[in-house]
């Protein structure tokens, strides 16, 4: 991080972060996680430490409602190449890497002058298991009446 003290708990906080490569954490989740494994940082310093990083381009920020969730990326070279999934419920990420998808971004591009920035790109909706429970939590109660 160039200009910027490089101090212990910033170094323990990238490590961490790097070690847990492409797994997301709400703030809450990201502090909790870094404190079971000894690294003594507040919520305000690993909010603004994740926010610098998303700057930077190192971390992804996406939202699920009201709630961020942050993802560590500079290793993925990959995640420049595929869309990602987001479960509006669950809060899963979902990698998509496939020939379809890479249609759609030659064809946003070429068609409508639009480079996506797959990067930060989050299509939004439900995943598979929260709409099987949605359908077991509606089918009990149709059910019960």
């Amino acid at each position: 991080m160039r200009g910027e003290y490089n101090t212990r708990q910033k170094r323990d906080m990238l490590a961490f972060l790097t070690n847990n490569n492409l797994k997301h954490y709400t703030l809450d989740e990201l502090t909790q996680a870094m404190h079971e494994e000894g690294i003594s940082a507040g919520k305000t310093t690993v909010y603004r430490f994740v926010e610098t990083l998303a700057e930077q381009g190192r971390v992804r920020k996406y939202q699920n409602g009201s709630e961020s969730f942050y993802q560590y990326i500079e290793d993925d070279a990959g995640c420049g190449t595929h869309l990602h999934l987001m479960c509006r419920e669950c809060g899963a990420l979902y990698h998509v890497d496939c020939e379809l998808v890479g249609e759609l971004i030659r064809h946003v591009r070429d068609e409508h002058n639009f480079i996506l920035d797959v990067r930060r790109t989050v299509l939004v909706g439900v995943c598979g298991e929260c709409a099987g429970r949605r359908e077991e939590d509606q089918n009990g109660a149709d059910s019960a009446e």
